[in-house]
């Protein structure tokens, strides 16, 4: 079984369109599959998140690969700090057969994560 997703770039812009494929190999047709753009919080406090795009499909076949643009929002923007993250990441998950893919990804207008310095 695999499950795959590929991104043409893991450093993006606010607002840019994300362009990923996801390839799957199963011994039989999944009984769908779910792409989910996603944001996620870590570190002290309570933890937040939110889903920002959706999409379902059903394959018609045990190995395919379907591609999408994906316009990303203006934020909140990929952070690494002391007491917070904040972390992007494109999802896909197959029903049946069970199987999940994650690639993570940055989202910052420096095309690179903002790194909090601690405070003195």
């Amino acid at each position: 079984m695999t499950l795959r997703i590929t991104l043409d770039e893991t450093k993006c812009q606010p607002g840019q369109l994300l362009n990923a494929s996801v390839l799957w190999a199963f011994d039989s047709p999944p009984s769908k599959l779910t792409l989910e753009l996603s944001w996620h919080t870590t570190g002290k406090g309570a933890e937040d998140s939110e889903t920002v795009f959706t999409q379902n499909w059903t394959p018609d076949s045990n190995t395919g690969e379907k591609s999408f643009s994906i316009q990303l929002p203006r934020g909140p923007i990929s952070v690494r700090g002391n007491l917070i993250s904040i972390d992007w990441q494109l999802e896909c998950t197959s029903q049946r057969p069970k199987e999940t893919c994650t690639m993570p990804f940055v989202l910052s207008h420096m095309k690179k994560r903002v790194q909090l310095t601690p405070i003195a």
